[in-house]
């Protein structure tokens, strides 16, 4: 047995390994969704050594080189098979405000594990706090079935995009977007982008934000002005609400549009505590 360290292309691995196996070979994802406290990345592995996966995830730290050893995620779900999935992504929390941290993705078989390319950011200063948003806590009032999924909203990719009714079931503005958390959750404002590219003319531009004691009965606290910019359709909005709202249950509505369309798009949301109010 064989103890070593081995740079294969863009792929760092490190670990023990065998004369006669192959370690899987991982690539890490940019870095993203950055807060004082949390970022978030993953990994694709492009190549399993031949044998079953038996972890995959996230390691961090803040001098260099991060292993298992250090702090890490796991992701995917074993199975007798190994785990099945080969792309992942992972939420780092708990992170230290204004520091600089070194994080790689891993994967292992049965030979080992590799890791990724090893990429840096600084998390920053205290602020907001982020709300993590999976698919299932998310609602909308029309969905078109041939494109634009739910999921597109929070999974952290400008390239996907969430699209409301337009061929069939169609249904006049305001659309809204629910979000259900398990517990509380105290809410001062969100960002979001526009899908990318797509036409002007169906681009939100005028929003309200309302809470729920029971998720049927909605109160509005707060609306945005009218006629908010559109262009450019990379850039990342933002709207906060000079306070923190606190509930369960909140919904994003969307009330008109750059053309008053019927129906619209957005292709990321993400919600957060502002801390500063």
């Amino acid at each position: 047995m064989l103890f070593g360290f081995l740079a294969v292309g863009a792929v760092i691995i490190a670990g023990c390994s065998k004369d006669d196996g192959k370690l899987p070979a991982v690539v890490t994802a940019e870095v993203s969704e950055i807060t004082h406290d949390s970022a978030m990345s993953g990994g694709t592995i492009t190549d399993d050594g031949g044998l079953r996966i038996t972890a995959m995830g996230l390691v961090w730290n803040t001098s260099g080189d991060p292993t298992v050893s250090d702090h890490y995620t796991s992701e995917g779900v074993y199975t007798i098979d190994g785990v099945l999935e080969r792309d992942f992504v992972s939420h780092l929390d708990n992170l230290e405000p204004e520091t600089m941290y070194y994080m790689r993705a891993y994967a292992a078989n049965e030979e080992g594990v590799a890791y990724g390319e090893t990429r840096t950011f600084e998390t920053d200063e205290a602020g907001n706090i982020i709300h993590h948003l999976t698919a299932d806590m998310i609602d909308a009032w029309t969905q078109e079935t041939s494109e634009g999924p739910k999921e597109s909203l929070v999974d952290g990719d400008t390239s996907t995009y969430w699209h409301s009714a337009w061929s069939s079931g169609v249904e006049p503005l305001p659309h809204w977007i629910k979000i259900t958390f398990d517990q509380e959750k105290s809410i001062g404002g969100f960002d979001y982008t526009f899908r990318q590219p797509s036409g002007i003319s169906d681009r939100p531009n005028h929003f309200d934000f309302q809470v729920s004691s029971n998720g049927s009965d909605w109160t509005t606290v707060w609306e945005s002005e009218p006629n908010l910019p559109v262009e450019p359709v990379d850039a990342l909005q933002t709207l906060e609400f000079g306070e923190n709202f606190t509930s369960r249950y909140f919904r994003i509505r969307i009330l008109d549009t750059h053309d008053s369309r019927d129906w619209t798009h957005m292709s990321t949301i993400t919600v957060y505590e502002v801390l500063s109010y």
